[in-house]
């Protein structure tokens, strides 16, 4: 059994426009299937081994476990909602002797797993995203994001876009304090491959989000108090993904804030 509470809970959705595949009806009916955004995102993670709901002797080593799953897919070329998961951090059991290194969030392997559940049924163009992130269940990934920086320098440059990223916090945390600090921390994890400028008001709304946001009820009493503009050399699902952990882990290093914080990812085009 897991030892993890409200407070190891990591949600994240994926909001734009679906075009269902207009063979996807035939398809469920011929076979009987019954697909959602849970039962596609339980089959997606475990195919990647990385969350599995076999009952065993021993509990699986998974990077989250499935809390919950949904999705809005109405057909009318509006943004959505498209697909989000309510999931729990497992804690790593405790070796005597040995001193374990926090885990990475996950963010990643979640967003991949709900994008694939997304285009097995449709066609997807992606708008923005959403993490509601517990710091204190973050490691530090400073190597890794540096080492996979390169990665998205290595893009067509005619893809560049830009995109809005807000943070919002318990008022208490005073993050718009530290907004340099946390920009700086940015590029740094970045090898100045994403472009990162302060916006304000950072209260300002930003298009490609469907409200309202699944966690709203996790993050009551979180304010926004962050909002940048960040170039990139590409708009994509492991962008967002990327630029998430980024500012994840720079808020992390620069302010020791632990609980909840809310993220958002938008793309401006």
């Amino acid at each position: 059994m897991t030892d993890t509470g409200p407070d190891d809970t990591l949600i994240v959705g994926l909001h734009g426009v679906l075009d269902r595949h207009p063979w996807i009806d035939r398809v469920s009916a011929e076979f009987d299937l019954e697909e959602d955004v849970f039962s596609l995102a339980v089959k997606r993670a475990s195919a990647y081994a990385w969350s599995s709901t076999a009952l065993t002797d021993k509990p699986a080593d998974n990077l989250w476990d499935h809390n919950d799953a949904d999705g809005d897919w109405t057909q009318d070329g509006q943004v959505r909602q498209l697909a989000w998961l309510q999931s729990s951090l497992p804690r790593p059991v405790n070796t005597p002797g040995k001193r374990q290194r926090a885990r990475r969030l996950p963010v990643l392997p979640v967003i991949t797993v709900l994008s694939d559940a997304l285009r097995r049924v449709g066609t997807v163009r992606l708008t923005g995203t959403h993490a509601l992130v517990p710091l204190h269940r973050a490691g530090d990934a400073r190597i890794e994001l540096a080492e996979v920086a390169d990665w998205f320098a290595l893009a067509d440059p005619s893809g560049a876009d830009s995109l809005t990223v807000t943070v919002s916090a318990l008022p208490s945390a005073n993050l718009g304090a530290r907004a340099a600090e946390i920009r700086d921390a940015a590029l740094e994890r970045t090898y100045q491959h994403m472009a990162v400028e302060p916006l304000k008001p950072a209260g300002t709304m930003t298009a490609g989000l469907a409200l309202p946001l699944a966690g709203v009820v996790q993050a009551e009493g979180l304010r926004r108090a962050l909002a940048f503009r960040c170039g990139v050399r590409e708009w994509s699902t492991d962008v967002a993904a990327w630029t998430t952990e980024v500012f994840a882990d720079s808020i992390r290093a620069v302010t020791g804030l632990s609980g909840l914080i809310l993220i958002t990812v938008s793309s401006d085009v």
